[in-house]
């Protein structure tokens, strides 16, 4: 009977040596996954940009139906939706330098980004920021994709 309360101590004391490596490797997976996800979104923007001569999408459902999108990607920090960034509206959220502003003047409406809608600090950083609603995922007034220099890409393939 002894043996197997010290062996469940034995059990107890390597969990909770194990837990805090768990969850801190679970939230790099997942902010891994938020890069993923808003490029994804970023992708199917310029690709529908690509298709029909600048216009930007107006829903994401319209980019599901063109499939330019696989599916529509939940916030892996919150499982929520993304919070969508349109054109010409101001997203009130700061930018990291060299990145292009939430506003386009050209005058069309429709869907230029997504950000998350957690306020919690990130173990990385994206674009000089460390909070996940600042790391935006837009496409610039060009209709290139940004990396994570805040630098354009020249093109997304097909």
């Amino acid at each position: 009977m002894a043996a197997l309360l010290v062996s469940m101590s034995a059990m107890c004391l390597m969990i909770s040596v194990a837990l805090p490596m768990w969850r801190t490797s679970i939230r790099r997976e997942r902010e891994a996954e938020l890069v993923f996800r808003g490029e994804q979104y970023v992708r199917a923007i310029v690709l529908f940009k690509r298709k029909y001569a600048g216009t930007f999408p107006p829903s994401i459902d319209v980019l599901l139906h063109e499939r330019f999108l696989r599916r529509r990607y939940l916030d892996p920090i919150t499982n929520e939706a993304f919070q969508l960034l349109y054109v010409d509206v101001p997203s009130g959220r700061p930018l990291a330098a060299g990145s292009a502003p939430a506003t386009v003047t050209n005058g069309r409406r429709g869907i230029i980004g997504v950000v998350s809608r957690s306020t919690q600090t990130s173990m990385r950083r994206y674009r000089g920021r460390d909070r996940y609603n600042e790391w935006t995922f837009i496409v610039d007034s060009g209709g290139t994709a940004m990396n994570p220099s805040g630098r354009a890409r020249e093109s997304i393939e097909k």
